[in-house]
């Protein structure tokens, strides 16, 4: 997958991309009923973030990254399957422990979800 950034900064060896959303949510005729349209107007348009200098590269510049569709498979599956994973391993081991007393069952599989958020927030960058 390949996508163009807008250098907007450079500072030491560090450029600052902006990556502008526009095209996906806002031009699509179904976002005013889409959730993920909906949440799109709350948000910035736009997701800014650092990357090396490269060289010849000026501010104003628009700078093609590429991620593998490998790369991109095992993200998505952190990002979304790993907490989901998480929910019902914490819900499985709260049963096993306290197999009469549901709100300790929940509360197993509250806290399996969050730790895999906070683990995913850790370890991806």
């Amino acid at each position: 997958m390949k996508e163009q950034f807008e250098v907007i900064a450079l500072e030491n060896e560090t450029m600052t991309l902006k990556a502008n959303r526009s095209g996906g949510c806002h031009s699509c005729s179904a976002s005013s009923g889409c959730g993920t349209g909906i949440l799109a107007n709350y948000f910035n348009h736009y997701t800014v973030f650092n990357k090396p200098v490269k060289s010849g590269v000026v501010v104003g510049d628009f700078v093609t990254l590429e991620i593998s569709s490998s790369e991109l498979f095992s993200r998505a599956f952190i990002l979304y399957i790993f907490p989901i994973l998480a929910l019902f391993v914490g819900s499985y081991v709260g049963m096993s422990l306290f197999p009469v007393t549901e709100l300790w069952q929940i509360s197993f599989g509250i806290f399996g979800f969050i730790g895999a958020l906070l683990l995913t927030k850790y370890f991806v960058k």
